[in-house]
């Protein structure tokens, strides 16, 4: 099994179990990029870690998760996240995106989402 296959086995694992942090913490390079399709882009694991984590804080109701298994290509890999969740001030929202990933030396250097 190649090392992009582990890591994007690894991080599937880890966010079916609601576990975003642990994943980044785990996984992702220091300097790693995330760019979402708005155009915001959030550089480095300290920062990404804490969108995530200020995200996750507010969801107050969680009515589905479901991320597929991922499909892999050299150094790349992408997963569909879909995602139903109730906000903190905002209500129920759901979100279908699909996440591609970069890695390299061992790690994930760039996450972007589509949706």
């Amino acid at each position: 099994m190649t090392v992009v296959k582990q890591i994007a086995q690894t991080l599937v694992q880890l966010c079916r179990a609601w576990k975003f942090p642990e994943a980044q913490a785990t996984l992702f390079h220091e300097d790693a990029v995330n760019l979402e399709p708005d155009g915001r882009t959030t550089t480095g694991l300290a920062a990404i870690m804490a969108k995530e984590q200020a995200f996750l804080h507010s969801i107050t109701e969680r009515h589905l998760l479901e991320i597929s298994d991922p499909v892999v290509a050299d150094e790349y890999f992408a997963v569909q996240l879909l995602m139903d969740v109730t906000i903190n001030g905002i209500g129920r929202r759901t979100r279908n995106d699909l996440c591609i990933y970069k890695v390299h030396g061992g790690k994930i250097i760039h996450e972007q989402f589509f949706y």
